[in-house]
């Protein structure tokens, strides 16, 4: 039922060579305790307060070469992502915002748990199954799949930084930092995370057989128009 998956596809979260981390001095904030770039603007920080790394944000042609790898993720497409609840491969926005959306994980033995916690975002149908057939991390049946009703934002991950050095904790580079804890003030989010609330298993062959065959072949060469690299 499922046709094979289109080559080349770089998925809309993936980092490139071309959009690196910037470098920016870090400063004491003014007037409450944590971190602060000197040049701040309103783009530095989340709805909640907190301060996030800076990527280079290029246009496609610009970007250089795709970073394919799990741990290559822009922190700005992943935050968009996670934020609009978009398709993390193609970044369809949901056709209703209200209704479940599809989460595909690695499978850790188990299925996806009632308020688990996790970056990445969601995808639509036609981009699970090109996901299960070209990412390496779920090859292999190695993935879950859930519908899930609601998805609050919980933290973010990023390195922390000491408050008295200002420097960054050794040992300390992608910490899951809850908004609201004493280390949100400390931290510089490089992911998003969120939590799944109203989990239910999702049957992917079932999915991919109510669209059909003819359906998939349709949204796969969407996406490849959208995604793939020349």
């Amino acid at each position: 039922m499922l046709p094979p998956a289109p080559p080349g596809i770089v998925p809309y979260i993936t980092g490139w060579s071309e959009e690196k981390l910037l470098k920016c001095p870090i400063i004491r904030r003014p007037m409450v305790p944590g971190i602060a770039y000197a040049d701040e603007s309103p783009y530095d920080r989340d709805s909640f307060g907190v301060l996030w790394v800076r990527y280079a944000l290029r246009q496609r042609r610009r970007r250089g070469t795709p970073r394919l790898q799990a741990a290559e993720i822009h922190p700005y497409r992943q935050r968009r992502a996670m934020l609009n609840m978009m398709c993390q491969v193609c970044s369809r926005m949901p056709p209703d915002p209200d209704a479940p959306h599809l989460f595909l994980l690695r499978d850790s033995g188990g299925p996806i748990q009632e308020g688990e916690l996790t970056t990445s975002p969601p995808v639509c149908v036609p981009c699970a199954g090109i996901s299960i057939q070209r990412c390496c991390a779920l090859g292999g049946g190695r993935f879950v799949a859930a519908w899930v009703k609601h998805v609050p934002a919980w933290g973010v991950v990023g390195p922390l930084h000491h408050p008295l050095t200002l420097q960054p904790v050794p040992g300390c580079h992608m910490e899951h930092v809850k908004y609201g804890s004493q280390w949100a003030s400390w931290v510089r989010a490089a992911r998003t995370m969120v939590q799944l609330r109203g989990v239910t298993p999702a049957d992917l062959d079932r999915e991919f057989a109510a669209l059909g065959r003819d359906r998939l072949e349709e949204e796969f060469a969407r996406v490849a128009e959208l995604t793939t690299v020349v």
